[in-house]
């Protein structure tokens, strides 16, 4: 079970600290039972892209393509993957040799965004080498979302494609937060 909520409260005795969860009223809660093991993961909650953003960033990306496949074949998803090379984020992250390829292939799998770059032998890890992760676009929050299409408009107005307004642009960005707010009501 998986929900979001607020106003948790914090209390402390000689036992240790107890958490007070505010949780909506729920059958499965009383299934609970108090003689078993549970993980419970707190987070906070961050903001997520918005589905109308993700849709124009794909409508970008085929512009482009269309655009560049006057000079040869160019798909919208090669224009993503750039984009996502140009202005996402990625970590380093070190991996055995022998389990580079594999490891590669695996977090590739993920989607279409998700990209892995071997860059070559760790200095300080013998027998690893560097690998650049970028995470695909399905896991951005709203400031990030809003870098991936900034990058691609960037592109478009270097193209000569036109666009809609910028603030229309933007109001899909923002529009994330309106989303989220009706939904926790």
């Amino acid at each position: 079970m998986k929900f979001t909520t607020n106003n948790i409260e914090i209390l402390k005795s000689p036992l240790g600290v107890m958490l007070v969860i505010p949780a909506p009223h729920d059958n499965d809660l009383s299934k609970l039972d108090k003689e078993k093991e549970y993980v419970v993961e707190i987070k906070k909650k961050s903001k997520q892209r918005s589905m109308n953003a993700n849709s124009y960033c794909w409508v970008l990306c085929q512009k482009i393509a269309m655009e560049l496949s006057k000079n040869g074949y160019t798909s919208k998803e090669d224009v993503y993957r750039k984009a996502i090379k140009d202005c996402g984020h990625f970590e380093y992250i070190p991996v055995r040799i022998d389990a580079v390829e594999k490891f590669m292939h695996i977090w590739e799998s993920s989607g279409i965004g998700w990209l892995a770059v071997d860059i070559g032998e760790c200095r300080t890890l013998k027998g690893y080498h560097n690998v650049m992760c970028y995470h695909g676009s399905s896991v951005y929050d709203q400031k990030e979302m809003a870098r991936l299409i900034d990058c691609l408009v960037d592109e478009c107005n270097q193209l000569g494609i036109k666009l809609d307004d910028s603030d229309y642009v933007k109001s899909l960005v923002e529009e994330w937060g309106n989303e989220q707010s009706q939904k926790a009501r």
